[in-house]
């Protein structure tokens, strides 16, 4: 009787498993799309007017390990008026010895990656917020949207509240009060942001 070559049927589980070992072979993260997000915080001062602000200038990265990070430019600063800025450049955040501040975090890089395009969902991070040399750990909720072409969408789920004097900001803002002749300036700052992500 000839010699018959025995094989086994893979299992589902082990294809499954073939599948997903074979796409994150070639998986290298994502990077921020600057044009397509945007960073703002809202100030209040005077007890009763408030107001926009936002970066122009982005970075960031999410690694396969789901470690992210982005970096602002604090020398983008928009307020809306040129005065406004510069204040804001040179006396607040004093960008010629702290041009960045950033904000990274530790994500489920898996699921990022196994994410269908349109699935969402929200989930809780330990996030290390690092201004002026000081760094804070806070945590934030977050929204991430997987993108069509593999991307991701990012939102915060319930804006943030930073206080500039956790950052040593504190006096930097007062001395900002005096120079701009208002009555107070609140210390607490509303941010808010939306980063899209484009795959590598």
């Amino acid at each position: 009787m000839p010699n018959c070559t025995r094989f086994r049927v893979p299992t589902l589980s082990s294809l499954v498993l073939l599948l997903l070992t074979f796409s994150q072979a070639g998986f290298a993260g994502w990077t921020l799309n600057p044009e397509s997000s945007s960073l703002y915080y809202v100030t209040s001062k005077a007890a009763a007017i408030s107001e926009l602000n936002t970066f122009g200038e982005l970075n960031g990265t999410i690694d396969d390990n789901g470690n992210a990070s982005v970096a602002i430019s604090l020398a983008s600063v928009d307020t809306a008026i040129d005065i406004r800025n510069q204040r804001m450049q040179e006396i607040v955040f004093q960008v010629a010895n702290y041009p960045l501040a950033s904000i990274s975090l530790t994500a489920n890089g898996a699921r990022l990656a196994a994410s269908n395009p349109g699935q969402s969902f929200m989930e809780s991070y330990d996030a290390t917020i690092d201004i002026h040399g000081t760094k804070q750990t806070m945590t934030v909720e977050l929204a991430v949207t997987k993108l069509r072409d593999g991307g991701l969408l990012v939102t915060l789920a319930k804006p943030l509240i930073v206080n500039a004097a956790s950052f040593g900001l504190a006096e930097s803002v007062e001395q900002l009060r005096e120079i701009a002749g208002l009555p107070s300036i609140n210390n607490n700052v509303v941010v808010d942001f939306t980063l899209q992500f484009d795959a590598d």
